[in-house]
């Protein structure tokens, strides 16, 4: 049997592919253990900067497995497979290097979710998404901390219980999506994008991440929000990467993690 994922080390960016074409790249059970595997092998690939998470062609991903999660007679089962795709979205937020997801022709159910726990979504024109799990009778609970965060409140309610098709266009304006291009076009706006992330020094881009999960997704009071955003600012600042960009910007060249695209 192939690989559920193909991992691929691109000078310094780590590409992660669903590799499952034969059924749209759809989630079960190992297949997302293989995602998650393979994010934490990227966090711990020694010079990868960023993840790019990306589908097979046909599509990008058809959401759930649906011929595996039909099964419902073990309770216990049933939250297990839950827990594996709710793991992998909360890994993804946590995740210290930027992920950007590649997203083609088509992405339903469970890859909302993908999308929405990665950084930043490039997508092909053309691209359909949908949150419509209420035309099967079920609610898409497991990736809803994902798409409430990535999406706001109304957004999030009127796609749920719509559950309509929609396109590149609605993707954009919701901001479920930061760019769309033609299908020849996405792996060098992928390119572009992973240029702008090496321009960041890699220890501040964990740390924006750190900071956006902790306001987010924890619940931290007025003062305790206060000591960690004023601690960060301050390690930031007296970092070895802090003092390298500041001297840097007074000398006018470029600090030492931007390395230039030609020499990649």
């Amino acid at each position: 049997m192939s690989e559920m994922v193909l991992y691929e080390r691109r000078a310094d960016a780590a590409w992660l592919t669903m590799n499952r074409p034969e059924v749209r790249n759809a989630l079960s059970r190992e297949h997302l253990q293989a995602i998650h595997a393979a994010m934490e092998r990227a966090v711990g690939d020694a010079g990868v900067r960023a993840i790019v998470l990306a589908g097979a062609d046909p599509v990008f991903c058809a959401g759930a497995d649906i011929n595996q999660y039909r099964e419902v007679s073990d309770p216990a089962q049933v939250k297990h497979d839950g827990a594996l795709l709710h793991d992998l979205l909360d890994y993804m937020l946590r995740c210290p290097l930027p992920i950007v997801a590649r997203v083609q022709r088509a992405a339903f159910g469970g890859a909302m979710g993908l999308i929405c726990a990665s950084d930043i979504a490039i997508a092909a024109e053309g691209t359909r998404f949908s949150l419509s799990e209420a035309r099967l009778g079920i609610v898409p609970a497991v990736i809803s901390e994902a798409v409430l965060t990535s999406l706001g409140p109304r957004n999030a309610r009127q796609l749920m219980l719509r559950a309509e098709p929609f396109g590149t266009d609605d993707a954009l304006r919701i901001g479920l999506v930061q760019e769309v291009v033609p299908a020849e076009e996405l792996d060098s706006a992928i390119d572009e994008v992973l240029g702008q992330l090496r321009a960041g020094a890699p220890g501040a881009l964990a740390g924006i991440k750190h900071l956006l999960h902790t306001l987010t997704h924890t619940n931290p009071t007025r003062d305790a929000r206060r000591a960690m955003i004023l601690e960060l600012a301050a390690a930031r600042r007296q970092s070895d990467e802090g003092q390298e960009g500041l001297r840097s910007f007074l000398e006018k060249r470029k600090p030492a993690w931007a390395v230039e695209d030609a020499e990649r």
